[in-house]
């Protein structure tokens, strides 16, 4: 029987104006002459990925696919379209589609033109699509490569939760980011520099963070801003909480502290029970 999204040996049977027939002896789909990759013999075997038309129609091609039912790799977003998902380019005629269903429910968050998913193909009521591979098929694929700490690994953003982000590098390791560990925002597929912590068994943790006297500069630099943007008062003090502060500042209430202590020793802040002032120079 004949598989789609898998490469199966077919035997050339004849000629058409569209190009070669290909069959396993029971069923037969059509490969394209341009997609035959040379001339063929009848009778010869060839191995071949099958896939869908747009008509929905079984074809076929000797081009090798990216991806498979039996196989994942990195995928490039080359369209992307609002409330249907994003296609990615498999190295076959027809581009793969990762529905909305598989992607984060904050469009923000997914990817755009020339970002890398690590997918794996699936069928869906008989039509392939991508799907964003999950963290255990990641450590299935742990070949033993083992990081160093504090090494800094290339690796592309496979996973956005509510406690972190899961990387994929690019030697296929897992590397779970805690939410603590980075700022801003990020999408699925986009690719950062990761800053390994901990290498356990089969998958790390890391950190999008710089170095933290470098953050606090730049901490420190965000509050002066505030100040002087807006008549020198700033309605927090080192005792608020963690949502006030995140209402102002992109930083956890820790690193805010920090900054804000840092700033009152080199004395160019005061504060109040409820305020902070910017200290005239």
């Amino acid at each position: 029987m004949i598989q789609i999204g898998k490469t199966n040996p077919l035997k050339v049977i004849r000629k058409t104006d569209l190009g070669y027939m290909v069959s396993d002896g029971v069923e037969e789909i059509l490969l394209h002459y341009r997609e035959a990759l040379g001339e063929l013999e009848i009778g010869q075997l060839v191995d071949v990925y099958v896939y869908t038309d747009k008509e929905n129609r079984r074809t076929a091609t000797r081009k090798e696919s990216l991806l498979t039912l039996d196989k994942k790799d990195f995928v490039e977003v080359i369209n992307r379209i609002e409330g249907v998902g994003v296609f990615v380019n498999t190295n076959t005629p027809k581009d793969l589609l990762i529905s909305r269903d598989y992607l984060p429910y904050d469009i923000e968050q997914w990817p755009i033109i020339e970002d890398r998913v690590f997918c794996e193909a699936k069928l869906k009521k008989n039509i392939l699509v991508a799907k964003p591979v999950n963290r255990y098929d990641v450590l299935e694929l742990y070949n033993g490569t083992m990081y160093q700490e504090n090494e800094q690994v290339t690796a592309y953003v496979l996973r956005i939760a509510a406690k972190g982000m899961g990387l994929i590098t690019k030697d296929l390791v897992y590397v779970f980011v805690p939410i603590s560990q980075f700022r801003g925002k990020y999408r699925l597929g986009e690719e950062v520099l990761v800053t390994i912590t901990k290498m356990m068994e089969k998958e790390a943790y890391g950190s999008l963070n710089v170095h933290k006297e470098l953050l606090m500069d730049t901490d420190k630099e965000a509050i002066l801003h505030y100040l002087e943007e807006h008549n020198g008062i700033l309605p927090l003090t080192s005792k608020s909480s963690s949502s006030d502060v995140e209402k102002f500042f992109q930083m956890s209430r820790k690193a805010f502290k920090r900054a804000y202590g840092a700033l009152y020793k080199e004395k160019r802040i005061e504060f109040d029970e409820e305020k902070t002032y910017l200290k005239k120079l």
